[in-house]
Parts: structure tokens; sequence; C-alpha cells
């Protein structure tokens, strides 16, 4: 079994690979020059985390402090320099992995939470906060409005799904490692399930 530290940081690792990736080819996209692509990469692996960690009581952010966070965005950022053209071209399987990637920041977002002994309700603002703080940041400085912003198949709900899925577990008394598999696997559900069914986020009546 392993301690929640290496639990977290596994969760937290994938979630910002899989980020900086998606980042890194959506700047391939946009025709933007290695560095626009570093950034994009850099701010979609890692805002969310960042934004987290500002606003908890423990210290600098990881992204700052980890070994482990910046050489990731690189390694992203070299898989989508040297191979982006064909990792592009598997749509399919980045649509899985970015559900995946928003599923882990959810959790990973609500563990840090707890870690440092913060409130169910406050666990569930820094999941959701991880989960599509980078996301924003990438598309408002490519012009393009957020996600989470739109009406359209299930992407922040199906952070909070990810979120509520670990709370409630954790007052079960279940262990890190089955909060963070449910949790992950919830998050991954709703998204991808909303992208096969069109299931949509409600959207109130105009005045």
């Amino acid at each position: 079994m392993f301690d929640t530290d290496t639990v977290f940081l596994v969760v937290d690792i994938f979630g910002i690979f899989v980020g900086a990736l998606t980042g890194g080819l959506i700047g391939l996209k946009m025709r933007y020059d290695i560095m626009g692509i570093w950034f994009l990469a850099l701010v979609t692996g890692l805002g969310g985390g960042i934004i987290r960690d500002t606003m908890l009581p423990l210290g600098p952010p990881l992204a700052l402090t980890n070994p482990f966070y910046l050489p990731t965005v690189m390694v992203a950022v070299a898989a989508v320099a040297l191979w982006g053209r064909h990792i592009g071209q598997l749509r399919k399987t980045i649509t899985a992995l970015d559900a995946i990637a928003l599923a882990n920041f959810a959790v990973a977002g609500t563990l840090r939470a707890f870690d440092a002994d913060l409130s169910a309700w406050a666990a569930v603002l820094l999941g959701i906060v991880t989960a599509v703080g980078g996301g924003i940041i990438r598309d408002m400085m490519t012009g393009v409005t957020p996600a989470i912003f739109q009406r359209a198949e299930l992407y922040g709900l199906a952070a909070l799904g990810a979120c509520l899925t670990v709370i409630l577990l954790r007052y079960t008394g279940a262990s890190r490692e089955v909060l963070v598999l449910a949790g992950v696997g919830v998050g991954v559900f709703l998204r991808l399930g909303s992208l096969r069914w069109g299931w949509m986020s409600w959207e109130p009546r105009q005045i």
C-alpha cells in the first residue's frame, strides 16, 4: 500500500502531464512557436494547482518546491514538439486522457484541502479550482470562452462529481487509494458519458 503523500503525488503528476500535453497541443494547433507551446502547457498543467496552493496555508505552491512538477511539463512539451502531429490525430485518446486529467485534478485538490484540515465545503471549492483553473487561464490567453462558462457537456459538474465522491467516501472511512479510484472513476464517467450521450449542464431561462 502507498502512503498518502505518494498517492497524492501520483494523482497530481498524472493530471499535470496530461493537462500540459493538451495545452501544448492547443498551442501547436494555433501555430505557436516553442515558447508559446511551452507557456500554454505550463499554465494548463500547473495553473489550477498554483491557484489552489496560494489559497492554502501550507507554504509555497508545490509547483515551486516539488522537483517533479516542472520536469513533467517539460516532458509533455517535448512530446508535443516531437510527435505533436501524431498525438493530435489520436483525438479519442486525448479526449479520454483529458477527462482523466480533469478528474485527477479534482481529486488532488480535494485531498490537498483535507490535508490542510479544511472543511468539506473548502474541499469542494479547491477541488474544482484545481480541475478547471489551468484550462480557464489557457482559454482566456487564447481568446476562447472557457468551457466552464458555457452550456455544454459536463465539465465543471464532472469535477464536482469527483470532489463529492471523495468527500462522501472519506466520511465512511475508506482508504486513500479507494478515494482516488472512486473519485477519478466518477469524474471520468460523468465527463465521457456527457460526451457520449449528450448530457448537458442546466441553463436557466433568460429574463
